[in-house]
This record gives C-alpha cells, sequence and structure tokens, in this order.
C-alpha cells in the first residue's frame, strides 16, 4: 500500500522554463490527496518560492521535504529547520572571486514575496540571467549578510569541469559542507551530512510510514539521496543519466506533464496506477 507520493519541484513536477506547475498538475495532487495517498514534495525550494511556483495554493506544498532536507513540514507545521554556517559561505565567496562571472547567493530564511536574495561575486549584469531563470529578485553584496540563511547555492556559466574544480576545493575549505548539483552549472551548498535522503527517515516517522510505503520522484543529483532510500523510485524522462540508472521506475518528460499522468493514475488506483504509468527497469 502507498502511503505517500514525494516529488522534487524543478525538472520533475515543474518543467525547467516554466515559473509554475499547470493546472493539471494541481488537479492531480488534490485527486492523489483525495484517494487517501499523501503528497509532499522534495525540493531544494524553500516555502516563498513554492508560493510562486504553486501560485500560492498553500495546501499543495504544506507537506514535505525543502530547501533540500533543511526544512522539514507535515501539514504546515514546522518539524525541523537546519541554518547554514554564513562564515563558511563567507569562505566560498573569497574563492569564488578567481572564477569570473561566477557567484554565490545567500538565502534568508525570513524573506517575502519576490524571493530576494543576496548574491556575492559577480555584477548585477552578470546575475540577471540567472534570476530570469530561477525566479529570485537579485541583492548584489560583496560579502554575505549578518543574517539567518536557509540556503545558499554556487551559480558558475562555463564548462563543467569549472564548476566541479570550485566544488573538490569547496571540500578542502569548508569541511562541514556537502555539495549537490540540481544542474550542471547551478550547485547546492549544504550542511555535511543533511540532504533530502537524511530527511526522510523523520518525515516518515512523523507520518507513521515506511520507506517500501512511498514513491520518490526526481531527475537531478540532488535527488539521488531520497531515491536510493525506497524502493519505489521513479526518473522523469529528462533526468540525469545518473538518477535514470539508479531508480526503479521510469515516467515521461516533465514538459509532458508526466507527473500529472503519473498521480492520476495513482489516484484511482494506487500502486496499479503506477505501474500503468511508468515502465519497470529493475
Amino acid at each position: 500500500m502507498i502511503k505517500l507520493v514525494l516529488s522534487d519541484v524543478d525538472g520533475t513536477l515543474v518543467p525547467f522554463g516554466h515559473s509554475h506547475a499547470s493546472e493539471r498538475t494541481y488537479a492531480a495532487i488534490r485527486a492523489l490527496k483525495a484517494s487517501g495517498i499523501r503528497f509532499g514534495l522534495s525540493t531544494g525550494r524553500d516555502s516563498v518560492e513554492l508560493a510562486a511556483q504553486f501560485e500560492g495554493q498553500e495546501d499543495l506544498f504544506d507537506t514535505g521535504i525543502l530547501s533540500n532536507g533543511k526544512k522539514i513540514l507535515v501539514d504546515g507545521r514546522l518539524v525541523r529547520l537546519t541554518l547554514l554556517d554564513n562564515d563558511g559561505i563567507q569562505r566560498m565567496v573569497k574563492l569564488i572571486e578567481e572564477y569570473p562571472q561566477s557567484f554565490v547567493t545567500a538565502y534568508p530564511l525570513h524573506t517575502k514575496p519576490g524571493n530576494p536574495i543576496y548574491c556575492m561575486g559577480a555584477s548585477e549584469d552578470e546575475v540577471e540571467p540567472w534570476a530570469q531563470r530561477f525566479g529570485f529578485t537579485p541583492i548584489i553584496s560583496p560579502e554575505v549578510p549578518d543574517i539567518e540563511v536557509i540556503g545558499a547555492t554556487i551559480a558558475c556559466p562555463h564548462e563543467e569541469q569549472v564548476m566541479l574544480e570550485i566544488i573538490e576545493r569547496g571540500r578542502e575549505i569548508c569541511s562541514g559542507f556537502d555539495f549537490v548539483r540540481p544542474s550542471r552549472d547551478w550547485t547546492d551548498i549544504l550542511p555535511k551530512g543533511l540532504n533530502k535522503g537524511s530527511a526522510l527517515g523523520l518525515l516518515l516517522e512523523e507520518l507513521g510510514a515506511t520507506p517500501d510505503e512511498v514513491v520518490v520522484c526526481g531527475d537531478a543529483d540532488n535527488d539521488l539521496s531520497i531515491l536510493s532510500q525506497v524502493t519505489n523510485s521513479v526518473a522523469v524522462a529528462n533526468a540525469m543519466p545518473a538518477v535514470k540508472e539508479a531508480t526503479r521506475w521510469h515516467i515521461g518528460a516533465a514538459e509532458d506533464d508526466a507527473m500529472a499522468d503519473l498521480l492520476e493514475r495513482m489516484a484511482k488506483k494506487g500502486m496499479e496506477g503506477l505501474r500503468e504509468a511508468a515502465v519497470q527497469t529493475s
């Protein structure tokens, strides 16, 4: 019996380049919940960003693993919150100065609509394309501000090897951080040992569910830690190769509303709906 479906957002539930989920997706989530199966998110996004992506419909994102595991919610109740070390982020800012056009971001814990985030290491013109792509309002700053920080990222517009080099050097100077990539040129900075996968146990404990009773859907490297924890792991067709290789089930692409199709089928038939919507790979 499936008790919970957890989905990544960007590239899974919401296609890249789209500002919000589709009306079909909204309806599918509500149909799944009405059938008795819980729905939650497993995402690098935080609450203010999700409010924009779900057009203010808070009942669609009131449960799950947010900010790559730094925040866990159950029915809107905050179960756990972990902040980032500002001094460590500042060391990354110093490192990024060696890589032109690259920069580090810091997401305030206490924020507001418009998603203002601090950007260190690049000019406003260099940051603007990223702001349009990821939906935030940039605040150019020479250093990490003295605030509570819930999220931080590295943006690197160069070839993949440059990002890998930044990550390797970051591990050397910031032993308290882990680095995961939701996309080739955008890397999330996390507290050591904390990720979507490490947050799953607490969420399931709160919900009274086991890993065998969960379906987890994703597309990127930052989903691997949680996909590996469950029997029913699902990759969309546009997922990174490592995600496709690691998952049991494959469905269509995010841009084709594959997740909406999966949720609709599961709302009607539960596990049998998953079998109908997906191709089993292992």
